[in-house]
């Protein structure tokens, strides 16, 4: 039985990287991903940039892979090893830290449950970053909404942390699969103690957000 893996990371770009030698080698990485998709490795894949960060958002299917989910971009994607810097995590040096999932309104349990109906209009990335004093507080909330499991929102939202930095990836129309983790309606009581904690106070707000918590960011590529 096969295993569908979301998992989502961050690079840093070197200074001084060329924006055509970047989409250069991120054209590669797309072929690469497409390739994994038509073999069977891989449902999704999307990359996004803002400035010289760069975000991954993939969904692999594990089957039989002596490959770990957090290596996966340092082994598919190693093309892109020339123009990032290395993070000195703790299982090793890698050119992608794995961000930590937080929040999701739905998981997969099997290839046919998780199979889109219908390809997205778009897939979208978007980055927030939490005041350090309040990286508990967020965590710990939205935690608790996924153990409920009855707060209702699109299927694949996905939002995973490393440091105080947040990535969330989500796909448009966002109501064409609302769903909750339990399939039943009831009212959630965490989204209430969520929403008392003042939400807003926990986000630094870029300028560019125009008083949005998340802002939108740069499409590199999308696959799926």
């Amino acid at each position: 039985m096969c295993q569908i893996i979301r998992a989502q990371y961050r690079a840093a770009l070197k200074e001084g990287t060329r924006d055509e030698k970047l989409l250069e080698l991120v054209e590669v990485c797309r072929e690469r991903a497409e390739q994994k998709r038509k073999d069977g490795s891989l449902l999704t894949a999307a990359m996004f940039r803002y400035n010289r960060l760069v975000f991954l958002y993939i969904e692999y299917i594990g089957i039989n892979s002596n490959v770990k989910v957090e290596a996966i971009p340092d082994v598919w994607f190693s093309d892109l090893s020339a123009v990032l810097y290395i993070w000195p995590e703790l299982s090793g040096n890698k050119n992608w830290a794995y961000m930590f999932p937080v929040f999701w309104f739905d998981q997969p349990e099997s290839l046919t449950q998780w199979k889109r109906k219908k390809k997205p209009d778009r897939r979208c990335g978007r980055i927030a970053v939490l005041y350090p004093e309040q990286l508990f507080s967020y965590v710990c909330h939205h935690q608790a909404i996924v153990k409920e499991g009855l707060l209702v929102g699109d299927r694949y939202q996905m939002i995973s942390l490393h440091e105080n930095l947040l990535f969330s990836y989500f796909e448009i129309p966002r109501e064409r699969e609302q769903v909750n983790i339990r399939q039943i309606k009831q009212e959630s009581e965490e989204i209430k103690a969520w929403m008392a904690a003042n939400p807003e106070s926990h986000f630094y707000h870029f300028p560019e957000a125009k008083g949005e918590n998340f802002l939108i960011i740069s499409e590199l590529f999308t696959v799926g």
